[in-house]
C-alpha cells in the first residue's frame, strides 16, 4: 500500500466521499479501505471518520454486521464521535427488525446498545426529532422483549389482598359467587376466597380437578384465575382454553363467558403481536356477548380493554350497558360516570359536569365500600380545580379501607400538585411502599417522579422493583421500557466521563 501519510488518506476519503454521493456505495467502500490503511495510526480522530463513513456504505448495502463492527471500531478510535453513535444505533434496529422473533436475548442486547447509542447522542448534541422516534421504537420492543423473557421464567408471586380484591371487585357475575352445596374442595377454595385466605386455593382448586370432583370446571376457572392473579400467564391461557373447550355452552354459559372475558383480557395484555392479539382479544368479547348479552361483566371488562385501545366512544358505551344491566355493579356504575366525565370535559359542557359530581355522592352513599368511588370523584374534583375537595375524599377513601396504598399515593400527588414539595411528596409514597410492599402503582410514581429530579439510579430502582409485581406483559413492557430509559443514561453519562479517545490528534506532529 506504500507508505503511511495523513495527506494522501484524506484525499483518498474524499474520492470515497464523492462515490457515496454518487450511489456507487462498493467503489466508495474500496476508497474508505485504502484511506484507512494509508492513514497513520496516531490520527485516531481521522480514522475513526473513515470506519464511519464505511460503516454508512456498507449500511446502505444491508452489509449491516460488517457496518456494526466499523462503528465499534469508530468509536474505539474516538467515543465522543456523535455520528458513529447515531448510525451505530440505526444499524442495530435495522438488525433488531430482519431477526427471527426467537431471537430475543440477541434483540434484547442489540436494542440495549442502539439506546445506550441514543442517550449517548443526546448528551453530546441534543435529541431531534428523528432520533425521538427511534428512542420511542427502541423502548417499545425492548421493553416487549424483555417482558416476554421475564413472563416465561416468573415465579408465583401473591399479590396484595387489596389488589386481589380488586381484581375480582370487576366482575359481578363471576361463578365463584355462587352458593356451592356440599363439602366439595372447591367449596373450601371458596371459604377460603371469604376469609382472604388466598394462599390456600390453588392447592384446594388443585384437589377438586385430580379428584373429578363435582365442581372440577368451577375449580379450573378459579385456579386460572388465581394464575393470572400469582402472575402464571402462559399456564392461565391455557387452563382458560380448557375450561372453554370444556364447558357446555347450554348448562354451563356463565362459566363459559366467565372464561372468554378473562381470557380476552389476557390476549389484549400480551407483547407477542399487537395486532392478532386484539384480534383475539375482542373475538373473545364478541363470542361472550352472544352468548349471553344479559351479562355485565362481558361490557364492563370489554368497556375497560376499549380504554385501553382508545377506543373511547366503544367504551363508554360499553361501560353504560354495563350499568344498565346491573344497577348494582358498583365498579361499573362509578367508571360509567367517570366516562360521563371525561366525555363532558371533551365537550365542555359544565352543567352536565355538575350532575355528574351529585351523581357521584349518590353512587358513593350507595356502595360505601366501593372505594374506587372514592378515588374517581376526587379526579373529577381535581380536574375541576376543587383540590380541598379531592383531599378530602382520598381521605375518606383511605379512612374506608386502610389497606388501599394507592389512595396514599393519590394523595400524595395531589399535596405536589398543590405544594410542589416532592420531598414531602416523595416520603408519603414511602409509606404507602412500607404499609403495601406490593403496591406496583407506588414504586412507578416514585420513579417517574426520581426522574423528574434527575435522580436516575433511584427512578431505574423503583421500576425495578415495580416490574415483578404488576400481572401482565404489557405492564411489564411499559416499566421495562422506563427503567432501560434510565439505565441508559446512566450508562451513556459515566461514558461520557472517561477519558475520551482521539485526543492524539491535537498534539503536533
Amino acid at each position: 500500500m506504500g507508505e503511511k501519510s495523513i495527506e494522501r488518506a484524506l484525499e483518498v476519503k474524499l474520492q470515497g466521499n464523492e462515490l457515496f454521493k454518487k450511489n456507487d456505495f462498493e467503489a466508495s467502500i474500496s476508497q474508505y479501505t485504502e484511506a484507512i490503511a494509508l492513514c497513520p495510526p496516531g490520527k485516531t480522530s481521522d480514522l475513526s471518520i473513515m470506519y464511519q463513513n464505511r460503516a454508512a456504505a456498507l449500511e446502505r448495502l444491508d452489509r449491516l454486521e460488517e457496518g456494526l463492527k466499523d462503528c465499534g471500531e469508530s468509536l474505539r478510535l474516538n467515543n465522543r464521535y456523535g455520528k458513529s453513535y447515531d448510525r451505530r444505533s440505526k444499524i442495530l434496529k435495522k438488525l433488531v427488525d430482519t431477526m427471527d422473533g426467537d431471537k430475543l436475548e440477541e434483540r434484547i442486547r442489540h436494542l440495549r446498545q442502539a439506546l445506550e447509542d441514543v442517550s449517548v447522542l443526546a448528551q453530546l448534541d441534543g435529541y431531534n426529532p428523528q432520533q425521538l422516534v427511534i428512542v420511542d421504537e427502541v423502548l417499545k420492543q425492548l421493553g416487549s422483549s424483555l417482558a416476554i423473557v421475564t413472563a416465561r421464567k416468573r415465579q408465583p408471586v401473591m399479590p396484595s389482598n387489596y389488589t386481589i380484591l380488586q381484581y375480582f371487585a370487576s366482575f359481578i357475575e363471576d361463578p365463584l359467587f355462587e352458593n356451592v352445596s356440599g363439602e366439595s374442595k372447591y367449596a373450601s377454595a371458596k371459604t377460603c376466597f371469604e376469609k382472604k385466605e388466598f394462599s390456600k386455593i390453588i392447592p384446594l382448586c388443585d384437589e377438586e380437578i385430580s379428584s373429578n370432583g363435582p365442581d372440577q370446571l368451577k375449580a379450573k376457572l378459579l385456579k386460572a384465575t388465581f394464575l393470572v392473579l400469582t402472575k402464571q400467564l402462559p399456564q392461565a391461557l391455557q387452563l382458560l382454553s380448557d375450561v372453554i373447550g370444556e364447558a357446555k355452552e347450554d348448562t354451563e354459559k356463565k362459566i363459559t363467558v366467565n372464561a372468554l372475558v378473562k381470557r380476552g383480557s389476557l390476549y389484549i395484555q400480551q407483547c407477542q403481536d399487537p395486532q392478532n392479539d386484539a384480534k383475539l382479544s375482542f373475538a373473545d368479547f364478541n363470542r361472550a356477548a352472544d352468548l349471553d348479552p344479559s351479562n355485565a361483566d362481558v361490557f364492563f371488562n370489554r368497556g375497560q380493554i376499549n380504554l385501553l385501545m382508545d377506543k373511547f366512544d366503544n367504551a363508554k358505551e360499553d361501560l353504560a350497558k354495563a350499568s344498565e344491566l346491573r344497577p348494582d355493579f358498583a365498579l361499573a356504575n362509578v367508571q360509567n360516570l367517570y366516562t360521563q366525565f371525561l366525555a363532558s370535559q371533551v365537550s365542555n359542557d359544565a352543567s352536565k359536569r355538575d350532575d355528574l359530581e351529585k351523581s357521584f355522592k349518590e353512587v358513593i352513599d350507595k356502595y360505601p365500600d366501593c372505594i374506587e368511588s372514592y378515588a374517581l370523584l376526587a379526579k373529577v374534583y381535581q380536574e375541576s380545580g376543587k383540590l380541598q375537595e379531592a383531599d378530602e375524599l382520598y381521605k375518606k377513601g383511605h379512612e374506608k379501607n386502610p389497606e388501599n396504598a394507592n389512595l396514599i399515593v393519590y394523595r400524595a400527588l395531589l399535596y405536589l400538585q398543590q405544594t410542589g414539595d416532592v420531598s414531602k411528596a416523595l416520603e408519603d409514597m414511602n409509606k404507602a411502599v412500607v404499609m403495601d410492599d406490593k403496591c406496583e402503582f407506588a414504586f412507578e410514581t416514585i420513579g417517574q417522579i426520581e426522574i423528574q429530579k434527575g435522580n436516575l439510579e433511584g427512578a431505574r430502582d423503583a421500576f425495578e422493583k415495580a416490574i415483578p409485581l404488576v400481572n401482565t406483559e404489557l405492564e411489564m413492557a411499559h416499566l421495562f421500557g422506563l427503567s432501560e430509559s434510565a439505565n441508559a443514561k446512566i450508562v451513556a453519562k459515566k461514558k461520557l466521563q472517561e477519558i475520551p479517545t482521539g485526543m492524539e490528534d491535537l498534539t503536533l506532529d
